[in-house]
């Protein structure tokens, strides 16, 4: 069949089926979520 799912797209699908293959990709994604988050707080405390 191939990355799709009911409902979506077949590029979500495919971005979806990606993750699914390589776990570490959604370590990483994640991982870089919270420092970008991090780095976000910082700066927006600094402001104040």
């Amino acid at each position: 069949m191939g990355p799709y799912y009911r409902g979506t797209s077949q590029a979500t699908g495919a971005f979806f089926d990606v993750f699914y293959q390589h776990p570490a990709l959604m370590l990483l994604l994640v991982a870089g979520m919270v420092v970008a988050g991090i780095f976000w707080f910082r700066r927006r405390q600094r402001g104040d």
